[in-house]
């Protein structure tokens, strides 16, 4: 079995590099056989590489300890669950699961275009799959093989990390790899376009499924992280501004930046040299990330350990911006000419610039406060560390900007909006505005950015109801239906864009939550015994009994605590702490939560006497933390919605391949 996995690696290998010389021929000499030679051995990579995953997948399953990334990452006792997850818990197996993704999404690339006629530009694209596939085979094969043996073989495994024994922590990392694995794809047809020197809209077009499942993926990864670090960490928050989370971050901005900028070159032929820089960025922040993950520079509980592999991808990612960088130079004065300028100042696509600025604006402040640590070692060799007010301090205000651009931007039209017009537009989200802010004032909110981040909230919404309003006014007006079907035929039949403000609306609930805890989280410590009572806001907590159970892998000491709230029985809530048998020096915090939609009663368990029974408990009140779990939700609805296919007209068929045919006329393959 070990040997099947490590020849499904080798194979894999040699097959790119087949597949990559074929390509090189059969485009310089346009010799379609040795395109077809590559494409059929695209499908071989896959195969070999889904070989190699369940080889691996599977020792883990039988707790075969011989090889040693089975055994540090594993245990007899540890859940099969837990188990079948080890395939990304360590460096070696990420970087094996990562390499599978790319041969599976570079498989249904060249599945779904090879037969077409319009299929001109797929050896070009394949060319650069290819190239990042091989660079992630020489890793598993050369630098970090992953069916490595032991010298000796244990009986039983070190077991799997603590922290990584929960459920956040198994969708956290397939989501995120789902994520930087996807934007390979947009970013391979980006780069065949430059060497086409043909920078149209066909490219994004072939690539809007891939851009948008990708960008979901990175959002539920750092969704998935946040909420694995509210329950596990015992810190009482979700973001932190770890340089870990910050390198997902990063290309979050930059895709939310090119998922806004496309739509100026598809309405308006603009921003074309933009949008393949952007997508350039975000590759290469996705590979700028696994090189903080993984090179062990930065400190973080979310990194691996200290390992070459990281300056590894340091090399590959200054590979991948020189050529990059080189494409778009030596192209730029033929691309330049074909781009319209923008008309007004008042224009949608002027406020689609502004909302890249603001966003690549984030990206840059938040590497700058993640690189800045390195620079200061490197210059001064004193490591100044950058912490939460530094992000808080120079993003906020930006975020503050961007929200109001959210809902400013469905109210201008096209290339030029009259004052007038954008006045009759905005009275009545700016009225509302105005009055939430004393309403706010009353409530106890009087703090300059929280005040703000809730009223320019209430002037997004707003706006966002009031455009699904007029449509269906409209509709009603014109079609005679009642306001229901009307509603209906409004969202269905433009998906994008009524999907595209649900997802606005989902981004909205997520601030309300991310400023709630983050303005007017409180926390209070008590000590306890048992039978004793204590009042925290409007809170009452009393302290039952201390308990221990064995479970699994680990033993647990936990208090039992009863909650009341505004003198109403709640039920009971038990924090507690882990021993793991397999790694005792290292107990893990599981906090005890009270969901609400207002708040959220977090317990921490901190220390207690055996004899006595008294506790430290850590009480926290996070309000309105809920609706970041919402908003996620409505985002990930209005994503579906948004991309769900209506039923083309005949003549709509087959559109795109024409396009392109005429774009790419004179360099088809023989």
């Amino acid at each position: 079995m070990i040997d099947f996995g490590k020849y499904s690696l080798l194979f894999s290998l040699i097959l790119s590099i087949l597949v990559l010389i074929g390509l090189i021929i059969g485009i310089r000499k346009k010799d379609g056989r040795f395109i077809e030679m590559s494409y059929r051995g695209t499908k071989g990579i896959f195969a070999f590489m889904t070989f190699a995953c369940s080889f691996l997948v599977y020792a883990f399953i039988m707790d075969d300890f011989r090889i040693e990334y089975v055994a540090s990452y594993s245990e007899k006792a540890l859940p099969i669950f837990y188990k079948i997850t080890g395939l990304w818990a360590g460096q070696k197996g990420s970087l094996l699961f990562w390499g599978w993704l790319l041969s599976l999404f570079t498989f249904i690339t060249v599945q779904r275009d090879e037969h077409r006629v319009n299929s001109l530009y797929l050896p070009y694209t394949l060319f650069f799959l290819n190239l990042t596939s091989m660079f992630f085979l020489v890793l598993v094969n050369f630098v970090t093989p992953p069916f490595e043996l032991m010298a000796v073989f244990p009986a039983d495994g070190n077991g799997l990390n603590p922290l990584l024994q929960n459920p956040g922590m198994v969708f956290h990392p397939p989501t995120l790899y789902l994520g930087y694995v996807g934007f390979t794809v947009p970013f391979a047809f980006a780069m065949a376009a430059l060497v086409m020197e043909d920078l149209g809209e066909w490219w994004i077009k072939k690539t809007r499924t891939w851009i948008l499942f990708s960008w979901v993926c990175l959002t539920l990864g750092i969704i998935f992280g946040g909420w694995w670090a509210y329950k596990e960490l015992g810190w009482g928050g979700v973001w932190g501004w770890d340089p870990v989370e910050n390198s997902s971050f990063m290309p979050w901005l930059t895709a939310t930046a090119f998922l806004h900028s496309v739509i100026i070159q598809e309405k308006r032929r603009m921003l074309k040299i933009w949008n393949v820089s952007l997508i350039l960025l975000t590759f290469s922040l996705c590979i700028f990330g696994t090189f903080i993950t993984r090179s062990g520079i930065i400190s973080s509980v979310h990194a691996f350990g200290q390992s070459p592999v990281g300056f590894v991808f340091l090399g590959f990612l200054i590979l991948v911006l020189a050529a990059g960088i080189y494409l778009i130079w030596t192209r730029y004065e033929k691309l330049k000419e074909q781009n319209p300028r923008i008309e007004a100042f008042l224009s949608r696509e002027s406020s689609f610039l502004y909302n890249n600025i603001i966003l690549v604006g984030i990206c840059f402040a938040t590497f700058w406060g993640t690189i800045f640590p390195l620079i200061s070692e490197a210059v001064k060799g004193v490591k100044i560390s950058v912490g939460p007010p530094f992000f808080n301090t120079i993003n906020a205000p930006l975020f503050l900007l961007l929200i109001l651009l959210m809902g400013v931007c469905p109210l201008l039209g096209w290339r030029k909006t009259s004052s007038k017009g954008i006045l009759i537009n905005c009275l009545l989200p700016f009225s509302l505005t105005a009055l939430s802010l004393p309403v706010l004032y009353i409530s106890g909110i009087r703090s300059f950015m929280p005040a703000f981040f809730y009223s320019f909230s209430v002037f997004v919404i707003t706006t966002m109801l009031r455009e699904f309003y007029l449509g269906t006014k409209a509709g009603v007006k014109n079609s005679e239906k009642g306001w229901l079907l009307s509603f209906w035929t409004l969202v269905t039949r433009n998906r994008r864009k009524y999907g595209g403000f649900i997802i606005h609306i989902g981004m909205v609930f997520i601030v309300l939550g991310l400023a709630g805890y983050g303005y007017f989280q409180y926390k209070e410590d008590a000590v306890l015994n048992i039978g004793q009572e204590v009042t925290i806001k409007n809170y009452r907590l009393k302290y039952l009994d201390l308990t221990s159970r064995t479970k699994w892998n680990f033993e647990g000491v936990g208090a039992r605590i009863e909650v009341y709230d505004s003198g109403a029985f709640k039920g009971y809530l038990r924090p507690e702490k882990r021993f793991y048998k397999k790694r005792e020096n290292q107990p893990t915090t599981e906090v005890a939560i009270m969901d609400g939609i207002a708040e959220d009663l977090y317990l921490i368990l901190g220390d207690w006497d055996r004899r006595s029974g008294s506790i430290t408990l850590t009480v926290v009140i996070n309000p309105l933390i809920s609706w970041i779990w919402i908003g996620t939700g409505v985002v990930m609805f209005g994503t579906f919605w948004a991309v769900l296919p209506k039923r083309r007209r005949q003549e709509d068929v087959g559109l795109l391949e024409k396009e392109i045919i005429l774009r790419l006329k004179g360099m088809e393959i023989e």
